[in-house]
């Protein structure tokens, strides 16, 4: 038997697998592959051939489609730190009101995994015009940023999403999992969990891996899935779970924007990686303090003839905010050569663009499909960090010029895509108010908790957060990972090592 079964292998998975394998027989299942550098596709048709499906079980990505709301996730050996840009921030002491766990309480776990992921700022960061334009923009608010990246092997070739492949990268696989791997953990890749039942001592797992369908008893068992693979889980084992299941689910205030042909030449095509925001605060209606990250990047090199052609389209039907101080033919002169090619002369280099990361109001709710989790929010580009951005993004077109293509939901046929869903299954002080508790154990609606199972993903996070999750979730993985350890120091079974 199994001492901890850890499903998934991301930032929640992959903490608990590297503390627990030094004391325990540890089992990482994943249901992705193992990418390597020179394994990511580079093109938009490279990216189409990676999706994951029926047809293709062992790719990179895939998405889903709810009311009002797109997911898109991925599937890989360390989670989706192989494909982002693995921006490593905190968020604001006020995302955590209303937790069962303080911000102060929190704050030692931060600094931990922030060590054990290695994040640091661009060196080269100063070299990029939109510091000194958003410097302008907003005074005082703007924030370096820091990604886990080894800037001396960064090549800037554009290309980090969806991964990559000249090993810049410190993805989980080269620290958390490489550290688990290190200290004896097994490894199931390729292999998805179908199903996970209750038994004497533990609990039964089914799984299906490339040598077909096995069974695998285990003492312990974290659930760390990401949030949509847990959610699939969890409902299709129909444990019993408490009634905030699928419920007050965020999409933490993702959005996507660009502030189009500005007067100031803003970003070259050399590939950085996101390194520069901005952090805004505001009051919504109800006087609840929100923070807003609106960060600045690049289009990736892959998508940069789709993204030229596109939006010199979008800013021909869009209101055009006519600029006294240009004449309309210089603004359509560049939008024309994006048409033809990308190049230092067009609109593409005069843009932002704007990832944004907001504390939304988790008005999500899941709905189980014959695909899994979806998240409906039908209404979701109305939220106020949205209303507030697009405001915002107005405000600084009103200064440097520019056409403002706010949130791309609002254009006719689209819907508001999230990369960041998190909840279904948030902390909370009882069953009433949560599904898990401060350290991940779920909760059983028949009183007190499930014995030996726990949830550590994006999915326990309770509310939005206002910056990306990856250190948050990596931060309650730390914690949670801890308390076990002492659960298994106080263990009596002689299977465990000391």
């Amino acid at each position: 038997m199994i001492d901890v079964a850890v499903i998934g292998s991301g930032y929640g998975g992959a903490v608990i697998a590297a503390r627990l394998a030094r004391r325990a027989r540890v089992l990482v299942i994943e249901r992705g592959a193992w990418w390597r550098p020179g394994d990511f596709p580079e093109s938009i048709s490279g990216l189409a051939r990676a999706y994951m499906g029926r047809g293709n079980p062992g790719g990179l990505w895939s998405m889903r489609l709810g009311a009002g709301t797109g997911l898109a996730f991925a599937s890989a050996f360390g989670g989706s730190s192989v494909v982002n840009y693995g921006i490593t921030a905190q968020p604001d002491d006020h995302a955590f009101a209303g937790w069962p766990v303080t911000a102060h309480e929190l704050s030692p776990w931060f600094e931990r995994a922030r060590r054990e992921l290695g994040a640091s700022a661009n060196p080269r960061g100063d070299e990029l015009p939109d510091k000194r334009v958003l410097d302008e923009l907003e005074p005082e608010a703007r924030v370096d940023l820091e990604n886990t990246i080894d800037w001396s092997a960064c090549v800037r070739c554009g290309r980090c999403v969806p991964g990559c492949n000249h090993g810049a990268k410190r993805s989980l696989d080269r620290t958390y999992l490489a550290q688990a791997i290190h200290a004896g953990a097994e490894l199931r890749l390729r292999t998805e969990v179908r199903s996970l039942t209750a038994e004497a001592g533990g609990y039964r797992l089914e799984l299906a891996g490339p040598g077909g369908r096995e069974w695998v008893s285990a003492r312990r068992v974290v659930v760390a899935a990401g949030t949509l693979g847990t959610l699939d889980l969890l409902h299709r084992s129909q444990v019993p779970l408490a009634p905030m299941f699928g419920r007050r689910m965020s999409m933490n205030g993702d959005g996507l924007a660009f502030l189009y042909d500005t007067r100031r030449a803003l970003a070259t095509h050399h590939g950085a990686p996101i390194s520069t925001s901005v952090r805004l605060r505001f009051e919504d209606d109800e006087g609840a303090l929100r923070t807003l990250m609106v960060m600045s990047g690049r289009v990736p090199r892959a998508a940069l003839r789709l993204a030229g052609a596109g939006l010199a389209v979008l800013a021909g039907v869009l209101i055009d905010r006519r600029d006294r101080r240009e004449q309309p033919a210089g603004r359509w002169l560049r939008r024309i050569r994006d048409l033809i090619a990308v190049t230092e002369r067009g609109a593409l280099t005069r843009s932002f663009m704007y990832k944004l990361d907001g504390q939304d109001t988790s008005g999500g709710n899941a709905r189980f499909t014959s695909s899994g989790a979806v998240v409906d929010w039908p209404d979701y580009v109305d939220d106020p960090v949205l209303q507030f951005a697009a405001a915002r993004l107005r405000q600084w077109a009103d200064r440097i010029g520019g056409v403002v293509i706010p949130d791309v939901a609002r254009l006719p046929g689209m819907r508001s895509f999230s990369v960041h869903p998190l909840g279904g299954c948030r902390m909370g002080r009882d069953g009433l108010d949560g599904v898990v508790d401060a350290v991940g154990r779920v909760f059983d609606p028949r009183g007190g908790v499930h014995p030996g199972l726990r949830i550590a993903d994006g999915s326990i996070v309770r509310g939005s957060l206002g910056v990306p999750p990856s250190l948050t979730i990596a931060a309650l993985s730390e914690r949670i990972a801890a308390d076990l350890e002492r659960e298994l120091a106080t263990s009596r079974d002689p299977t465990m090592t000391a």
